[in-house]
This record gives structure tokens, sequence and C-alpha cells, in this order.
């Protein structure tokens, strides 16, 4: 029986955050988590927890074509227009929510947050974004807002990123 001494050289924790019950549990953990492991050794370095939100791209069909029709001021918008303004009003709504987030998690010692908003496919970039920055763990909701999966097993984006990513992962309900 072999024994080992591990020391855990967490400095970095991606949090995916879509405002989920899960995602919040997510982010709840990992900060738990930074602060257990900093907690009380004035010489650890800051846990760096970065929260990562993907705005979906919007799927147009003919129906939704159809009922686009007018702005405020009954001038018609293009789709552009249109896509533009709800991916600004998206982006602003979370862009709000993590800020809460950031306030509320401020003053606890060795944690830092900082956050990125990114389009597009939330597995693909969660994926790239593991890939392009240093992560040494990623602490994710089991589900998302599309929906619980069958049999309270894991979402699609948690599975795809789990079987993708090399670096550890800790998935929360």
């Amino acid at each position: 029986m072999m024994s080992q001494y591990f020391e855990l050289d967490l400095k970095a924790v991606l949090v995916p955050y879509d405002t989920s019950e899960f995602s919040e549990n997510a982010l709840e953990y990992a900060v738990y988590l930074a602060k257990a492991i900093f907690l009380g050794d004035s010489k650890k370095q800051i846990i760096k927890i970065m929260i990562l939100h993907i705005i979906q791209e919007i799927p147009f069909t003919k129906t939704i074509l159809d009922k686009i029709k007018s702005n405020r001021n009954n001038e018609k918008l293009s789709l552009s227009e249109h896509a533009r303004s709800i991916y600004d009003e998206t982006k602003i709504s979370i862009e709000k929510d993590i800020d809460e987030k950031k306030k509320l998690y401020k003053s606890i010692d060795g944690i830092e947050i900082d956050s990125t908003i990114l389009y597009g496919d939330p597995s693909n970039q969660i994926i790239d974004y593991t890939k392009k920055n240093r992560v040494d763990l990623i602490v994710m909701g089991s589900n998302g807002l599309q929906g619980l999966s069958k049999i309270r097993g894991l979402g699609s984006v948690s599975r795809k990123v789990s079987e993708a990513v090399s670096c550890p992962m800790t998935i929360i309900r």
C-alpha cells in the first residue's frame, strides 16, 4: 500500500455560469473550496475564480422571423438588428447578475473573482476557454437552463466538457 502526500496547487478555478440553480450552487462551492484552501495560510496565493457565461446563438426559424415585425417606434428592424438587440439585452442582464456575485464575494480573503462573457456553443466555448487559459479546476453545475436531463443524469454541456478537458472537474447538483 503506497501513501503519497498530495498538495493541491489550485490557482485558477473556472465556473461556467448560466444563472441556473446548478450553476449558482457551483459558484458557491468554488468560493467555499477556495476559501477553505486559502484559510489560515498567509503564504498561499490568491485563488482566482473565473466566472464564464456563454450567450448562445439564437436559431431563427420562419415562425420567429414572421413575429419580428417592428421595434417600439413601429419601424421595421432587420434580422441582424433584432438579433443584436437581443444579445445586447442578454449581455447587460448577465453582467448585472455577475457584478452582484462579485460584490457578494469580494470581501472573502484569498479569492479574486473575474468574469468573461462569450458568444456561441456553451460546450465548445468552455472547452476552448480551458485550453487557452490556465484552469486548474472546473466547477460546474450538472445541468443548466436547458432543463434537467433524463433520470437526473448529467446535462449535455457538462458531459461534453467532462469528456474533453484535461484538468480536474467537479460537477455540482
